[in-house]
């Protein structure tokens, strides 16, 4: 099941009314030592109110009759609460906000999710644990299936994790595959996806030490042996 932002809502996060003081609010952010919150108006998400914004101009605080209604609210767009995060990347990328609203399908407030929580889902999504590898492979056009790459990397005892595929070269007609991995021999992984005729523009490095050509000229000795 895909992490979607109502999921991924961070409980107490601060949230103001529009009509609430703008020197408290600002005082609110800075003794949480957080840039900014989302205003309501209403039940309805209106803009985030940021520290820099509330301040912007000014030698101290807003006097106290000043509300939010009277400052500049930053235009961050609020996400629905049923989409997923990993389909949204590439429209967050372009937000340039610590903290995003999540509103339901009437575009009413639900909460609040920060970009360290967003980044803590991506990478559970990624597979960070210490067992896995990364590979990234450069198929050229017309390029091989997807399927058949994967296909060779199962073929050596290891496990597709999550790929991911992106434009390369000058034309954007080839492929720059990148495969998270579960592998019981990594290093000999890599070598043999090499042999298969795969330009590897990066993997991660190979656990432990030793792995060189004479150690697995070596194993492939051994198993030789065995048979």
């Amino acid at each position: 099941m895909t992490s979607t932002f109502s999921m991924a809502i961070e409980p107490g996060y601060p949230v103001f009314g529009i009509d609430d003081p703008a020197a408290e609010a600002a005082h609110r952010l800075a003794d949480a030592g957080l840039q900014a919150a989302p205003v309501l108006d209403g039940k309805r998400y209106a803009g985030m109110a940021s520290l820099s914004g509330i301040l912007a101009g000014r030698k101290g605080f807003p006097a106290k009759q000043a509300t939010l209604r009277s400052i500049t609210l930053k235009p961050v767009p609020g996400f629905a609460g049923n989409t997923g995060i990993i389909e949204s990347l590439g429209v967050l990328a372009e937000v340039d906000s610590e903290v995003i609203a999540v509103l339901d399908e009437q575009m009413e407030y639900l909460g609040a999710v920060t970009r360290r929580t967003l980044f803590r889902t991506v990478a559970e999504w990624l597979h960070p644990e210490p067992d896995a590898s990364t590979i990234e492979l450069q198929v050229p056009p017309p390029g091989a299936r997807l399927s058949e790459i994967v296909a060779a990397i199962e073929k050596n005892d290891a496990v597709v994790l999550n790929c991911s595929s992106k434009p390369f070269g000058t034309t954007g007609e080839a492929q720059l595959l990148t495969v998270r991995v579960l592998s019981h021999d990594f290093y000999r992984l890599v070598r043999n996806l090499e042999r298969y005729g795969y330009l590897i523009t990066y993997h991660t490095p190979y656990p432990g030490s030793g792995y060189d050509d004479m150690r697995e000229k070596a194993l492939e000795f051994i198993r030789y042996m065995d048979m």
